[in-house]
């Protein structure tokens, strides 16, 4: 809003706990003292601040998640007919209410959402009012304040570009928001903190008269519902039950159908092979064959008293199984144990025995004699230099291959030459 001003507090790490708390009093007591809404991050810190201030005689309410609807309610007409002067609440304010006359918006800690910021400091400076809002911001959220005052910067920047125009009104320009920052003197926050530290006791008789308070209202509200079943227990009972998105008969049917399907599923495993890949089908196949051979070897076993050596227990299938993993991670542990220079040796050693072995499958026919494959070494082998093509009966003058070469003739002029030749001529 353009009438808005906005006013930051540095909250050190050093004055964390007790010391904000202080802050936060010193404003409420010396400058906003009237028509104020204080934000905060947690219930209990909006809670506890109102135990505070109502020590300290500030007329305050609070609102927040853990008042009921009617508490919440009085608190917001007590605020708006001017009963209390402070408002203490959480993020349950921020939107949807419109109070007016909100003269100022405190913030005891800079949200870690800007939209929840701009939210906040929205309850003041309404339809065209001035407000103004303090936040007190610790270390770890001062990125959040620069990019608010980058923002408000931009925006004033647009502002005079319109007024360059001749596009706004001066009046416009002269009630542009402020941002500045404000301090608390020392002597006032010690002042408040040790009034804060001196009323401790008091909070924690306050917090615990609260906590009995509330568990007495829960035995009375069992209470009044136990005696609600005695008196009217018929009547409750009589009363159809609620029924949301499907009925109670609608339920019961569907509990039905999903307990018949599942039954049909049970009744079908190990059935549906046709479902299967080929490789469960075959080990589905493999596995029954090999129970109904284990089967008959036991009634062989009862019936003559000796046990068959060719079937395979399943311990003997579970040893033999051990016995294969035990060997595959022998294997890895040594080829992982193994030197470059072994591997190369153990590749090399593979190929001449590969190459060996092929070679052998062809040194010799089934009978271990050469001679099948004699004639085709001689066949396939290279022609000796002294051989001479055999001559035709025909004479063919487009081509004799005893015919001289160019090298027997004149070169012709038109011949390469290399750079060498050249310049020695």
């Amino acid at each position: 809003a353009n009438r808005l001003e906005q006013e930051f507090i540095r909250v050190r790490a050093s004055n964390e706990g007790v010391n904000r708390e202080a802050m936060l009093l010193a404003l409420l007591t010396r400058t906003y003292t009237n028509r104020v809404i204080v934000f905060f991050d947690t219930k209990a810190e909006a809670h506890r601040l109102m135990i505070i201030c109502g020590l300290c005689g500030i007329k305050v309410a609070e609102l927040h998640g853990n008042l009921t609807q009617v508490q919440r309610l009085e608190a917001l007409e007590s605020f708006r007919e001017g009963a209390v002067d402070v408002l203490l609440a959480t993020d349950l304010a921020a939107r949807g209410l419109d109070i007016s006359s909100v003269q100022a918006v405190v913030n005891f800690e800079m949200p870690s959402q800007v939209e929840s910021y701009v939210h906040r400091i929205g309850r003041t400076a309404r339809a065209g009012r001035g407000g103004k809002a303090c936040t007190l911001i610790g270390e770890g959220r001062r990125p959040l304040m620069k990019a608010v005052i980058k923002d408000a910067e931009q925006k004033r920047l647009v502002l005079q570009k319109k007024a360059s125009r001749g596009n706004t009104q001066k009046s416009i320009m002269d009630s542009t928001g402020a941002i500045r920052s404000r301090t608390i003197p020392t002597a006032v926050l010690k002042h408040f903190a040790a009034k804060i530290i001196s009323l401790e006791s008091h909070i924690e008789e306050v917090i615990a008269a609260e906590a009995v308070a509330k568990m007495d209202r829960i035995a009375e509200m069992e209470a009044n519902k136990a005696k609600n079943l005695i008196q009217h227990g018929a009547d409750i009972e009589a009363r159809p039950r609620r029924e949301w998105f499907a009925t109670n008969q609608q339920k019961l049917s569907a509990k039905e159908a999903a307990m018949e399907k599942q039954k049909i599923i049970a009744e079908k495993v190990g059935t549906g092979l046709h479902r299967m890949t080929r490789k469960k089908r075959r080990l589905r196949e493999a596995k029954e064959e090999l129970q109904a051979m284990q089967d008959e070897a036991y009634e062989e076993y009862e019936e003559t008293g000796q046990k068959s050596k060719q079937i395979m227990t399943d311990n003997a299938i579970t040893s033999y199984a051990k016995a294969h993993k035990r060997k595959q991670s022998d294997m890895e542990r040594e080829r992982d144990q193994r030197s470059l220079y072994d591997e190369d040796t153990a590749i090399i050693k593979r190929k001449e025995k590969k190459a060996k072995k092929r070679k052998g499958a062809f040194a010799s026919d089934s009978l271990g004699d050469q001679g099948l494959f004699a004639d085709e070494l001689v066949v396939h082998g290279q022609k000796s230099k002294k051989s001479k093509p055999a001559q035709s009966s025909y004479n063919f003058v487009g081509y004799d291959p005893d015919k001289p070469t160019r090298k027997h003739k004149v070169k012709s002029h038109h011949g390469f030459k290399s750079r060498s030749k050249f310049k020695r001529k």
